[in-house]
C-alpha cells in the first residue's frame, strides 16, 4: 500500500548503493586494454585521477543515505518546516492525526539514525566546512607514506630518481593508488562505516513501513507537494 510514496524512498536507497559501489570502482586500476597498454608504453599516465571521483561519490552517498528518513517523515508523518506546515494544514483532519502519530512512533528510529557518525559526517560536509573528515594513506612503490584528505590530495604519481643513465627507464612515474582499507573516518574503516550506514538506512525503511502499515493502514495519504 502507498507504493507511490515508498517509491522515492527506495530510489534514494538505490542511489546510495550506486554511489557506494562507485567509490570502490574509482579506486580500481584502468582496464588493461590494448589502447591503454599502448598509451602507457608511449609514456602516458593512465588512471591517476581517482581522488576527485572518489570524494564526489562519497559526498553523494552521504547525501542520498541521509535523505531516507527525511523523505519517509515527509511522506508519512509531520514535517514542521514552514513550507510543509502550510501544506499539512490543508490535508484532512483524520490524516493530520495519523501523520502526527506516525512521526511520534518514528521519532526514536529517526533519532538513532541521525546520531550515527556518518549522519554527522554528512552534516559537516553539507552544512559546515564542505567535506567530511576522511583521511587516506598511500604507501608508494619505494615505501614512502603519503597522507591525504578531501582537500589535501596525495600526489597522483611518484618517480624514483635514477642517477645511472642505463637505468633511466626505472624513473618512469608510478601511479599512487590506495587500498579501500586505508580510508578512515572517526578512527575506523570508511568502507565498513558506509556499509553499516547503508544497512541502517534499509532497516529504518523496513521499520517505518511497519509503523505506516499500522498507523495509516490502507487509508488515503496525500502526496507532499512536488513544486
Amino acid at each position: 500500500m502507498h507504493e507511490q510514496l515508498w517509491a522515492g524512498v527506495g530510489l534514494k536507497l538505490e542511489h546510495s548503493f550506486f554511489h557506494f559501489l562507485r567509490m570502490g570502482e574509482s579506486l580500481q586500476p584502468p582496464e588493461n586494454s590494448p589502447t591503454n597498454v599502448t598509451l602507457e608504453a608511449a609514456g602516458a599516465i593512465i588512471g591517476a585521477r581517482w581522488q576527485v571521483p572518489f570524494h564526489a561519490y562519497l559526498d553523494a552517498f552521504l547525501l542520498m543515505a541521509r535523505s531516507v528518513p527525511e523523505i519517509i517523515n515527509c511522506c508519512f508523518g509531520y514535517d514542521s518546516t514552514k513550507a510543509m506546515k502550510d501544506w499539512f494544514d490543508g490535508v484532512p483532519a483524520d490524516e493530520q492525526t495519523r501523520r502526527k502519530q506516525f512521526s511520534l512512533e518514528f521519532e526514536q528510529i529517526y533519532k538513532n539514525f541521525r546520531d550515527m557518525p556518518l549522519s554527522t559526517a554528512r552534516n559537516i560536509s553539507a552544512h559546515r566546512v564542505g567535506y567530511p573528515d576522511v583521511t587516506v594513506a598511500v604507501i608508494g612503490a619505494w615505501g614512502v607514506r603519503y597522507e591525504g584528505s578531501p582537500i589535501e590530495h596525495v600526489p597522483s604519481t611518484e618517480t624514483r630518481e635514477i642517477d645511472i643513465p642505463e637505468l633511466g627507464f626505472l624513473s618512469k612515474p608510478h601511479v599512487l593508488r590506495p587500498d579501500q582499507a586505508t580510508f578512515q573516518i572517526d578512527g575506523r574503516d570508511l568502507f565498513d562505516a558506509c556499509r553499516e550506514y547503508l544497512a541502517a538506512a534499509r532497516r529504518l525503511m523496513a521499520d517505518a513501513q511497519e509503523i505506516a502499515a499500522r498507523v495509516h493502514n490502507d487509508k488515503f495519504l496525500t502526496s507532499p507537494p512536488s513544486k
